[in-house]
């Protein structure tokens, strides 16, 4: 305090110094006024206990934005890993694709208890008739592939095959073309429709007829049979 008053003396000394006694104020210029505001101000602000030092407490609502500011650059990265992370987990969230068909044998695919299905060959007709009263035609420029199977009561008792309620659905498909929907019809034998009581040990002959342009069915290399059936496809060992 006591440097306060002396320097106060000292700013006083000089103000009288540049009037002079009893003479008119000394005009001063704007840049001298400003050296003499300045340094009064500063030392005031210097040796005013009750301020803090520097100008930091001037401007503390500015200073507090910077320091959001600061902040929120530092949480930008994370903001836009968090959302890298966010579409990432999105992506991963796609639809599940479709489950491959499994491959199965013809006895699993039907699954009758105590029913055995096999597979046997195939032959090729225009025409298949059954006793004196029904047959089948193929359309014009058209054949009938005809898959041969065996239908045999394993047990040792007599049980029921009943296909007719369970709807079988059969596609083939010749040499790796698309596949071909079985003929339904209402045949004794035909599997897609078969109904039956098997005595134990008994073997029945089914069939599964598929109607196919004839070029097609002239040079048969390979065949490949699915069975839809309950909602689930099944791809059938041959």
């Amino acid at each position: 305090m006591k440097k306060f008053i002396k320097r106060g003396t000292a700013l006083l000394a000089a103000a009288l110094i540049l009037t002079g006694c009893g003479d008119e104020m000394a005009t001063l210029t704007e840049s001298e006024e400003e050296v003499i505001v300045n340094y009064s101000a500063g030392t005031l602000a210097k040796h005013n206990s009750y301020q803090q030092e520097g100008m930091s407490s001037v401007y503390p609502k500015e200073e507090e934005e910077s320091f959001d500011s600061e902040e929120t650059e530092e949480k930008e990265p994370e903001n836009q890993e968090e959302s890298k992370e966010n579409k990432e987990s999105e992506g991963s969230q796609e639809k599940p694709a479709e489950e491959e068909a499994k491959t199965v044998t013809l006895t699993e695919a039907l699954a009758i208890p105590g029913i055995e299905f096999a597979y046997q060959d195939y032959s090729t007709s225009d025409s298949y008739r059954q006793g004196d009263y029904f047959s089948l035609d193929a359309l014009e420029g058209s054949t009938y592939v005809i898959l041969n199977v065996n239908v045999t009561n394993t047990g040792a008792e007599a049980a029921e095959c009943d296909l007719l309620s369970r709807q079988p659905v059969f596609h083939l498909k010749i040499n790796g073309e698309s596949g071909v929907k079985n003929v339904i019809s209402m045949l004794e034998n035909d599997l897609s429709t078969y109904i039956s009581t098997l005595e134990a040990g008994q073997t029945a002959a089914g069939i599964l007829m598929f109607e196919v342009p004839k070029e097609l069915a002239e040079n048969i290399s390979s065949l490949e049979l699915s069975l839809e059936m309950n909602g689930n496809t099944s791809e059938i060992k041959l």
